[in-house]
């Protein structure tokens, strides 16, 4: 057996599943001119290879990986936009093992056509208009009778509480400098010391690297996306992730109280009641458990985790989220954050986390 995982390994310099920041370094960047040689649009990250001429003439054949076929084709990428002996030029970040592999950013092909770089995002073409509502006078959260759409884009990387100023960080949540860490949210000493920590190492023990659900605000800041179903006449509301293997949470509006004592059975994505106050719907959540991290960046919490979010839609084309963050487990005192989504108004590509995994043997290194 070990002799079998130890070939899978050899034979597949792609990851799995995981944390680009912990991956790949972005102060490293790498340029590579050369041949496509694979072209595989898959989950949970596109990649392909590339033989690139060495200085010295001779040819090594180098692996890019990419985000999702989802995060992609907002960007305007489709499954044919690379073919196998296609000239390119990679811009991208060196592996952090050293090996001939890279996380890539853009794509220049020989044409001199630009491939959208990742992360960026397709501008919305269609003018803002009314948020569309139900016949009960509250906004619709999803799209309107025979139209599909879903939320993306987070305005925000990461957490951050509101007072604190402008943070710089990747897309990950990975602070551009670890001294703002203090500035991030009220820490407890204990949650500061291991936010540092997970920082440090650059986030490689994340739970999503695991396939883990991403529970609380963080189901909101996935790069895949996130659905609303809503179901006023049974008084709940369904949100579908779409960064994880088809996970949902349910949000009960029918009045029902919150659990607590001997009723609460901790779960990643907790309990949820809901209101709607004018045109806001106001949730209270509970009994979280602790496998997962509640934002971007490796924020951490307890099991007295306690999330009152407020969710509106200004417009069509906009969803505002705050959120109010209580748990004294972790934190000195509550404290709020908040940020906006765009509609893409499209159907939510499918993501499997799990799907393509090529490394068994790195999956054992984070935390199941």
């Amino acid at each position: 057996m070990k002799l079998l995982l130890a070939t899978l390994a050899l034979s597949a310099p792609l990851f799995a599943h995981h944390s680009f920041a912990a991956e790949f370094d972005e102060k490293k960047p790498v340029t590579l001119r050369g041949v496509v040689t694979r072209y595989d649009w898959t989950n949970p990250h596109v990649y392909f290879y590339v033989d690139v001429k060495e200085a010295g003439g001779a040819i090594t054949n180098w692996g890019v990986e990419f985000q999702s076929p989802s995060e992609l084709r907002r960007a305007g990428w489709s499954r044919d936009s690379l073919k196998v002996g296609d000239t390119v030029t990679v811009e991208g970040s060196a592996a952090r093992d050293g090996s001939k592999t890279a996380g890539g950013k853009s794509v220049v092909l020989g044409s001199g056509k630009r491939l959208a770089p990742l992360g960026t995002i397709t501008p919305i073409t269609q003018a803002p208009k009314p948020a569309p509502h139900w016949p009960n006078g509250h906004i619709r959260l999803g799209p309107e009778p025979g139209q599909k759409g879903y939320w993306a884009s987070p305005s925000v990387a990461s957490l951050v509480e509101s007072t604190a100023g402008n943070i710089r960080m990747n897309a990950d949540g990975l602070l551009t400098n670890i001294a703002d860490a203090a500035k991030v949210a009220p820490f407890q000493p204990w949650a500061k010391g291991l936010y540092e920590y997970r920082q440090k190492n650059f986030l490689k023990d994340d739970p999503s690297a695991s396939c883990m659900p991403p529970g609380g605000p963080r189901q909101f800041q996935i790069p895949n996306g996130v659905r609303f179903l809503e179901d006023p006449d049974r008084g709940r509301i369904f949100v579908f992730s779409g960064g994880g293997n088809r996970n949902w949470r349910l949000i009960y509006l029918d009045g029902r109280t919150l659990p607590s004592g001997d009723d609460i059975t901790p779960t990643y994505y907790g309990y949820s009641t809901g209101v709607w106050q004018g045109d806001t719907l106001t949730i209270t959540s509970v009994a979280f458990n602790e496998r997962f991290w509640f934002s971007n960046g490796g924020l951490p919490h307890t099991e007295s985790l306690k999330l009152t979010e407020h969710i509106t839609r200004p417009d069509s084309n906009v969803l505002k989220y705050d959120v109010t963050v209580d748990d004294a487990g972790a934190y000195t005192r509550p404290w709020n954050s908040g940020f906006t989504l765009q509609w893409v108004p499209d159907d939510m590509g499918e993501y499997f986390c799990d799907d393509s995994n090529r490394d068994p043997v790195h999956l054992a290194d984070h935390p199941k």
